[in-house]
């Protein structure tokens, strides 16, 4: 069984995001907290993802490491509560030394570590057990590691000193043993010939120590409550570090008086044998020397785990390494530090061996030598001063050794190094001299990677250096700046390291005033010396130096004489307007901030300025003037121009978008360099070029120059009123402010044409000329210059041209063309401008008398702008000017603001797609919009990915759109931090918009992008109201808050009901409503802490929407719930578990539940895995219960939740409660965990008890049977009850529904359905009545005047079960679909197992809240029947149809022929363990030979027959038939040699060809009787009479039908027909009666008319078929049953083969076959059933070498996959494995886990395969995160 732990170790690797993978590391180390006694077990169970292709599950394992080693105590032997050592077979053990480490033999001698694991590397290990595979990789160590190679013989440097012992444990192969046997044997099974002498002496003193420890369990304590006599945790603490091995022990109790018990020691795991460790020693040990091996595995990414696993044991347990009970501490002491110093040796010689790297943009990342440097740093800090400065020596060997040697090895030993350095700050005055100088060295080396390795030793060390040797700083600062100077190429790796070290270093004022007091002697230190070396890496090739350059410019910003001059303020001034990377250009913004209080003091000249705003005005597009660009590199340096697309004004590379906004913030730069300028200055230095800017006629000029007002305007403002800086003038120069105030205002008010359009009217007039061309010269206008041209004119040209026949179409299209194009560049050029100008007068703040202008160009912007961060300037401006109206400036004026704030939360709602259209969604009652939703986008994505596609919203399409929908916002989950305030992202659509409408847009689609854009705008207008307004924006903007409260309370003033009934009347209230939750989702993320209560006012409204009978409200109610949750997480959710959950319960209003589970998925999709952990608990179990929902698309979304949820649940159990969850949902939490743990462990279940009276003693199985119909109950899941025949399906149905009609009876009365044959409905009334008597039973049946009558008892409940046949439900599904029934049992379901017949549809369409399967037979005749079948109980949850076939169906299918062992076959058998594995649960199955055992046995024999004559004679001419042909591709047959064609057959003849199944069908006949196949139109009948007539016999002859023949011979067997001349001695008692089944009712006839009344008429028969009524064939059953002078029953399969119980007969002779083997035995097993005394004889009939034989091979083939797929683990709860079903509920598709081909086993690959066998690296950040020294640093301290 899958147990908490497994799920949770399973999560380390599957595991959705980081998050979840730590969450499960760290609840890994909470079961070792509660049972420290697992501690082996939990550690083998996290070492097997250790070594895993997967960087991520390296990473989980490693965290799950740490929380383990987190619990469990220090070990400390000399306490005072440690006992004295019991084992010290290990004191003689030697370890590895620095005094042996050699850095030149472990490189000469040891095997490089690389990053693969080829052939090449092949141990030979396969197939050895853990501890042989360990001794065996130990033997193997002094090869690889080369430690004294060259002398060392065996015996110096054996096994055991190369790492600590752990037990031995015996192979694999070896039977299960008690552990605390002798282990003596064990040795014996490791190849000896492999080991030394030393270690195979060793393995027989430790399997004597062993033999010599054996002792005898004591249970005469042992209670009878099974408790175990082993030591308890406290007891084991005091005495070892861990958990002892050999004391674990199972205790079963015996039946029987004296009590007996009897004790058995259980067996650990091979691998936590591995791991575990004898008393009185270290936990860790066995676990540290698995690592030790693995440090120098041939694959990195084992390596890699290892060191990762090291670091986190020797973090937190270093201190106990080694130590021993029984030794003194001084001693303890000792072997500490040995043991720490094998550690370190080890460590070092993979850092000697390591080669492995990757590289990541500029540098070179080596994550296993990297991660072992972290384990040394970890280790170290637990080492004496002795082993430090040893391994500081080593370390330099390493650095050393590498100036003339690889690389490799001087970056690992810096790498190193810097760890060391940074751990022992204690030791530092001993450590940074030699640290220093080898890292000084290194930066002055010519390999750049190795200078990169340096700088960042160098780092830690920055600290150090300024308290330890602050006569060094200079050496320092001079060594990086010359690095520096060797790192200006465009590859050098070490520019970003060095640039980095000199940022660390400059933070430090010690650093700064040394450096600023050797300016003033030595040139090389002075400010603009060193400053201009930086100018050239500004513009850099590489990101992270340019990010780099910006961060140590900051560091030296604050330096005594400065930093700023003209220079550096053009050069970032450049960086802001050509960067593309928007952090790097937030950092030269920074950097900017940083510059301007001295800006003024430098050289900087008004017409220095007038160029770097030239440069800003350039149009867009066209290149910049390169001869007002400051070149920053020297002369003669060539380096690729990083700016060259930017400068060039490539739109291609550069998106106009980016453009834009780089002019934008460059702008604003100098906006603020205005504001810092000197006010009486600041006239001169920026009113001419600002004034004659504004007064331009270009857009970009007017435009940039009002936002470097507006920059200057605010910023002043900020500074002067930082807590509300609308309020008032605090402008130092008014003057010149209200110079600006009128430029701008007759900006604004000024209309005109801007010259940024002079092209395209340019473009307009040419093909205006062109079009003029083609008129006649007679009536040709004259067309204006181009200065005089105008867009009118061409437009005035294309209406006269229209009556022109001769004129070019295509010519007037391309002028028409050219027209819109002007028109619309004019028309978003003027909205940019006049946007930008009424910003800048709104930051100014003297608003005119009238402000339409102003307000209606900053609406414009936000409803138009097609520039994101245009159209936010313009919302901030416009949330200023409601500032400025409602109070901030004088006098108020509210009625403007009001507007502009009601316009704005219109606009917001104004995207259909996002917000509902009520009058378009009335008629949409019963469905769930967010369906609807998905699927758009998906087909929009799919539009623009791969052409138009249409979606299909499929029932199982839908799921998997959601499906995906989930997984994205799984992504977005990570990168969104816990309680962003950021707006809300669903709708919102971030990337540029174009400036022009592209022409191939379709008109819808050209009104989604305008509705998005106007959407876009208005929502970050209402942010930045909320922003400004922070905690007083409902006091200073009443308006925008009754936008939401006004229609809400309005509507919800009652109820829901009495809402809806408004809606329907007045949809001007339902859409106001619905626009009121459109502006709270936008609103609420930005709204002020202090406002969150007003948040929670309206949760109550919100719940009530969420009810409505509107799918529009209920879709905007969700959304704006889970937006709710994740802002107010503790009153939201609270409010809606206790509140809203509850109603998804509800069976009676299908649109209630519907909402809830709209709500439940935004609700999973909004909030971020941590915060919803606490509360998944809540909403598992009511989705798990709507997962088999009557209404589809609730069903559908129910089960996305419950496949989202499914994954978090292992990860629950140790949350904390969240602050603010009440007690009342603490307690339900804890019920209903207990609800799920009793669905995860079957033993903690109860077993039910019958509410009612059941006239029946149930036996021991069907009351197990009632249990698991139970539990089904329970947790609102449908199964199929598939028991054998005659075990009493229907009896344990009556008391589950009996049951469940009692409980629900007075509550929600509902009648329940049973469908089922019409042979057995008079069966289930008898039995309804006969069993119960509180159910009302019903038949519907007969002709529809007779069952008309019958519906009102069925609509007013005065039936509790309702019986009808198949063909009843078909045809009058339309009123039964529309009836809510409890239970719905179909009663020998098998009827719906294709899925495309009308009668299943209908089936299928049945609304009830359970939903049952009676078949003794559920796979017939493939294992898509099973699919028809789930698809009626649990719809989805098989996935569809077709994916069904894909994983199951074919595989299986596949196998049926193939070759033993073949890939085929294996695929096949694979397939149906997983799909048993998936309905396991769902299917119980109990056969009689197993619950029956006082029920007689049952004997099937096969009876062959040989053709005749005839029958030979009638099959030879078929087989040369034109049929025989497409027989045998029916049947797989390969045709060779294809059968001659005779003219008869080929001549003329246009008749169609005979289809397969009739050929079929003609071979079957012709196996049992010639007489079936032989009509007068057969073309041989003349023939066969004549030759018959010939011999005096003719066609009812028995001789020409051998079957006859063997019948008449086994009904004489059975002592029946016997001619009554023979005597007494001969004859056979004729107690035996026999039912006779065949598949037609011809053969009836024959065997009736040819055998009894010609040849056997003393047999008395009788014959049920399909021409006997259905109301007589239960008469013939019981007169059959009631007379034994009837001798036989001849029936049809399909008649008399299903619920019939006909124990009378003790003989059953199949005549024919069912190609369906579940046929046959559902017919065999009328006799052999309860109440049967007699052995069952059972003959099959087949004819040798013909179909039948095939037919037969066929059954045994379904057979198989029947009984694989149920089997005996269906027998009962406990076998189920029930705490695997959540994992079953999963619609995320399966991974694709590629097979090796055959053909890869050996040879060389290919390139292309071994670039898809490499594992893919992390990026960047993942490596700067992981790798981060502070970040290690900080951990060592928790």
């Amino acid at each position: 069984m899958t147990t908490r732990l497994d799920r949770l170790v399973a999560l380390l690797d599957s595991g959705a995001t980081p998050v979840v993978r730590a969450t499960a590391a760290r609840q890994i180390g909470g079961i070792q907290k509660q049972h420290p006694e697992e501690l082996f077990r939990l550690l083998s169970r996290v070492y097997e993802y250790i070594g895993s292709k997967s960087w991520d599950t390296r990473v989980a394992a490693a965290q799950a490491i740490e929380a383990i080693a987190k619990e469990v105590p220090e070990w400390d032997p000399n306490s005072d509560d440690v006992k004295p050592a019991v084992d010290n077979a290990e004191d003689d053990l030697e370890y590895l030394n620095f005094g042996q480490f050699n850095v030149d033999s472990v490189i000469r001698h040891g095997r490089l570590l690389l990053g693969s694991a080829g052939r090449e590397y092949d141990d030979g290990l396969e197939g050895l057990s853990p501890a042989q595979r360990v001794a065996a990789q130990r033997a193997q160590m002094r090869k690889r590691l080369g430690i004294g190679a060259e002398f060392l013989s065996d015996d110096l440097l054996a096994d055991e000193d190369i790492a600590a012992k752990e037990p031995s444990v015996s192979a694999a192969k070896r039977k299960m043993e008690p552990v605390c046997e002798s282990n003596a044997e064990e040795a014996a099974e490791i190849d000896m010939s492999k080991l030394s002498a030393r270690e195979r002496n060793r393995l027989k003193r430790k399997a004597r120590l062993d033999g010599s420890k054996k002792k005898k369990v004591d249970v005469s304590t042992a209670s009878s409550a099974g408790q175990s006599s082993s030591s308890t945790p406290a007891t084991r603490a005091s005495g070892s570090a861990g958990p002892v091995l050999g004391s674990a022990v199972s205790v079963t109790e015996q039946t029987g008086d004296n009590a007996a018990i009897v004790v058995e020691a259980t067996r650990a795991s091979n691998r936590e044998a591995v791991f575990a460790i004898s008393s009185g020693r270290w936990a860790f040990s066995g676990l540290v020397a698995m690592l030790s091996v693995d440090l120098f595995d041939t694959l990195w990414e084992v390596r890699h785990g290892a060191g990762m696993a090291l670091r986190e044991v020797l973090k937190h347990h270093g201190f106990g390494a080694g130590r021993s009970a029984g030794f003194s501490t001084e001693e303890n002491s000792r072997r500490n530090q040995r043991f720490l110093e094998d550690i370190l040796v080890r460590l070092c010689c993979v850092f000697a061996l390591d080669r492995f790297g990757d590289f990541v943009s500029d540098h070179v990342v080596a994550p296993v030598r990297e991660t072992c440097a972290q384990a040394l740093g970890a280790a170290s800090q637990w080492a004496a001063q002795h082993l430090v400065q040893s391994t500081q020596a080593a370390l330099l060997q390493l650095i050393a050794r590498g100036e003339s040697g690889p690389w490799e090895v001087r970056h690992a030993g810096l790498s190193a190094m810097r760890y060391v350095v940074a751990v022992r700050r204690d030791l530092a005055p001993l450590l940074a001299g030699g640290a220093l100088d080898a890292a000084l060295g290194a930066l002055r080396s010519a390999d750049d990677d190795v200078r990169a390795v340096a700088a960042e030793t160098l780092l830690p060390l920055a600290d150090t250096l300024v308290t330890c040797q602050p006569h060094r700083l200079l050496d320092v600062v001079s060594a990086a700046w010359d690095a520096l100077a060797g790192a200006i190429d465009d590859l050098a790796a070490a520019a970003a390291a060095v640039l980095a070290l000199l940022a660390r270093l400059f933070t430090h004022e010690e650093v700064r005033s040394a450096v600023s007091s050797a300016g003033i002697t030595d040139s090389r230190f002075s400010l603009p010396v060193l400053v201009p070396q930086l100018y050239a890496f500004l513009r850099h090739a590489l990101l992270s130096v340019r990010r780099a350059t910006l961060q140590t410019l900051l560091a030296m910003a604050n330096m005594p004489g400065g930093v700023c001059t003209s220079s550096l303020l053009r050069l970032v001034f450049q960086n802001i307007l050509l960067e593309t990377d928007n952090d790097v250009r937030a950092l030269s913004c920074d950097l900017w901030a940083q510059l301007l209080p001295t800006a003024y003091q430098t050289d900087l000249h008004a017409e220095t300025l007038t160029s770097m705003f030239t440069l800003a005005c350039t149009p867009i597009g066209s290149p910049l003037l390169r001869s007002l660009l400051l070149d920053p590199l020297p002369e003669g340096i060539a380096r690729h121009n990083v700016d060259a697309p930017m400068i060039g004004q490539d739109l291609g590379l550069i998106p106009r978008d980016m453009v834009l906004r780089c002019r934008v913030e460059a702008a604003a730069a100098l906006g603020q360099l205005a504001a810092a300028w000197p006010a009486d200055a600041i006239s001169a230095v920026f009113g001419p070029m600002l004034l004659a800017s504004l007064g331009s006629p270009f857009a970009l000029n007017q435009q940039l120059a009002a936002v470097i007002a507006e920059e200057l305007a605010m910023s002043e403002r900020t500074a002067a009123l930082p807590t509300d800086p609308m309020r008032g003038m605090p402008f130092a120069s008014p003057a010149f402010i209200e110079q600006l105030r009128a430029a701008l205002s007759d900006s604004l008010a000024r209309e005109t044409l801007y010259g940024d359009t002079t092209a395209a009217l340019a473009r307009a007039r040419d093909d205006c000329e062109h079009l003029i061309d083609s008129l006649p010269a007679t009536s040709r206008p004259a067309i204006p210059a181009l200065a005089q041209f105008t867009i009118a004119f061409a437009d005035s040209i294309i209406k006269q041209t229209e009556a022109f026949e001769s004129c070019g179409a295509d010519r007037r299209m391309r002028l028409k063309a050219s027209s819109e194009y002007f028109h619309q560049l004019h028309a978003q050029l003027d909205v940019a401008t006049k946007a930008s100008l009424a910003g800048a007068l709104v930051a100014i703040g003297q608003l005119p008398a009238k402000l339409n202008l102003i307000m209606r160009s900053l609406m414009a912007s936000i409803k138009l702008e097609p520039c994101a961060l245009l159209q936010t300037r313009a919302a901030k401006a416009a949330a200023r000017l409601a500032a400025l109206c409602y109070g901030a400036s004088e006098p108020p004026r509210p009625a403007p603001a009001d507007k502009m704030v009601r316009n704005l939360a219109t606009f917001a709602c104004s995207d259909p797609a996002s917000t509902p259209v009520f009058a378009q969604r009335s008629t949409q009652l019963e469905s769930i919009l967010m369906l609807e939703m998905v699927q758009r986008e998906l087909a929009q994505a799919e539009a623009q990915g791969r052409g138009s596609k249409t979606v299909d919203l499929s029932n199982n399409a839908a799921m998997a759109q959601a499906a995906s929908a989930s997984a994205q916002a799984s992504q977005r989950k990570r990168r969104r931090g816990p309680k962003s305030q950021a707006i809300n992202t669903d709708d919102a659509v971030d990337e540029a918009i174009p400036l022009v409408v592209a022409a191939t847009l379709t008109a819808e689609q050209e009104r989604e992008q305008a509705a998005r854009l106007i959407v876009r705008g208005a929502e970050e207008a209402l942010v930045a109201i909320a922003d400004l307004f922070g905690s007083e924006m409902i006091n200073r903007a009443p308006r925008l808050w009754e936008c939401v409260s006004q229609p809400l309370s309005t509507a919800y003033f009652s109820d829901v009901d009495a809402a809806d009934k408004m809606f329907a009347e007045d949809q001007a209230a339902a859409q106001a409503a619905i626009d009121a939750l459109r502006v709270l989702m936008t609103l609420a993320p930005a709204m002020h802490v202090d406002l969150h209560r007003k948040l929670a006012d309206t949760l109550p409204w919100i719940q009530q929407a969420l009810l409505s009978r509107f799918s529009a409200v209920r879709h905007m109610a969700a959304r704006a719930l889970a937006e709710l949750c994740r802002i107010i997480t503790a009153p939201a959710m609270q409010a809606f578990v206790q509140t809203a959950l509850p109603v998804l319960g509800d069976s009676t209003l299908a649109h209630r539940r519907q909402g809830v589970a709209e709500a439940i998925f935004y609700v999973i999709q909004r909030l971020d895995d941590e915060v919803l952990l606490p509360y998944v608990t809540f909403l598992m179990v009511p989705v798990l219960g709507r997962m088999s929902d009557s209404n589809e698309q609730t069903r559908l979304v129910c089960t996305n939740c419950f496949a989202q949820l499914i994954k978090l649940v292992p990860l629950e159990a140790d949350i904390p409660d969240p602050p603010g969850i009440s007690s009342d949902l603490i307690s339900k939490r804890e019920h209903e965990r207990r609800f799920l743990a009793q669905l995860m462990d079957p033993k903690k279940l109860e077993p039910f008890k019958i509410p009612v009276n059941i006239n029946a003693t149930l036996r021991k199985y069907q009351q197990e049977g009632v249990d698991w119909l139970a539990f089904l109950n329970k947790y609102e899941l449908h199964g199929v009850l598939c028991d054998d025949m005659g075990l009493g399906k229907t009896l344990q149905t009556i008391c589950i529904v009996a049951s469940d009609h009692h409980v629900r009876r007075e509550k929600e009365p509902m009648p329940s359905l049973v469908v089922c044959p019409p042979t057995l409905m008079g069966h289930w009334e008898q039995e309804i009545k006969q069993f119960t008597s509180n159910l009302v039973p019903l038949c519907y049946a007969g002709p529809p005047a007779e069952r008309r009558p019958l519906l009102p008892q069925i609509k007013n409940n005065q039936a509790d079960v309702v019986i009808m046949s198949y063909d009843v439900v078909r045809n009058d599904i339309d009123f039964l679909a529309g009836i809510n029934w409890n239970y719905c049992v179909l009663d020998e379901g098998h009827v719906i197992k294709n899925a495309r017949t009308k009668l299943t549809m209908a089936v299928k369409r049945i609304q009830a809240r359970r939903r049952l399967i009676l078949s003794g037979t559920p796979v017939q005749n493939n294992v898509v029947e099973l699919w028809s079948l789930f698809d009626f109980l649990m719809p989805g949850f098989l996935g569809t149809e077709r994916q069904f076939n894909e994983q199951y169906g074919k595989p299986i299918l596949a196998s049926r022929d193939a070759k033993q062992m073949s890939q085929q076959q294996i695929s096949g058998e694979t397939a149906l363990k997983q799909l048993h594995k998936q309905v396991l649960p769902f299917l119980l199955r109990r056969m009689k030979e197993d619950v029956l055992h006082d029920l007689p046995p049952k004997i099937i024999q096969d009876y062959y027959c040989e053709l005749s004559p005839l029958q030979k004679f009638l099959y030879e001419e078929f087989a040369k038939s034109a049929v025989t042909g497409n027989l045998r591709k029916s049947l797989g047959i390969s045709e060779d040699v294809k059968p001659p064609v005779t003219p008869k057959e080929s001549g003329g003849s246009n008749k169609p060809a005979t289809h397969v199944f009739q050929a079929l069908q003609y071979l079957r006949k012709l196996c049992n009787h010639p007489a079936l196949v032989l009509s007068p139109k057969h073309p041989l009948y003349s023939q066969v009479t004549e030759d018959l007539a010939s011999r005096n016999a003719d066609l009812h002859s028995l001789d020409i039908a051998p079957k006859m023949l063997a019948l008449k011979d086994l009904l004489n067997q059975c002592g029946i027909g016997i001619s009554e001349s023979l005597g007494t001695e001969e004859a056979v008692s004729a107690s035996h009666r026999v039912l006779i089944f065949c598949q037609h009712k011809e053969m009836i006839e024959r065997i009736e008319q040819d055998l009894f009344q010609r040849n056997m008429p003393q047999v008395t028969f009788m014959r049920v078929d399909g021409t006997v009524e259905a109301r007589r064939r239960q008469e013939i059953v019981t007169r059959f049953n009631s007379d034994p002078s009837i001798d036989c029953l001849l029936l049809t399969t399909h008649v008399g083969g299903l619920g019939l119980n006909l124990t009378g007969a003790d003989t059953v002779i199949f005549v024919e076959h069912d190609y369906n083997p579940a046929m046959d035995l559902q017919a065999m097993d009328r006799a052999h059933r309860l109440g049967q005394t007699r052995v069952v004889n059972v003959y099959r009939l087949i004819t040798r070498n013909t179909l039948e034989e095939k037919i037969m091979g066929l059954q045994a083939f379904k057979l198989h996959m029947a009984n694989t797929i149920v089997n005996q683990q269906n027998a009962g709860l406990a076998s189920m494995n029930t705490d695997q079903l959540l994992d079953l509920f999963d619609v995320s598709p399966p991974k694709n886990t590629k097979k090796p081909r055959d053909d890869d086993e050996g040879g060389a690959k290919s390139m292309s395969k071994a670039i898809e066998g490499l594992e893919e690296l992390w990026d960047a950040s993942q490596y700067e995160d992981e790798y981060n020294l502070d970040n290690f640093i900080t951990s060592l301290q928790q």
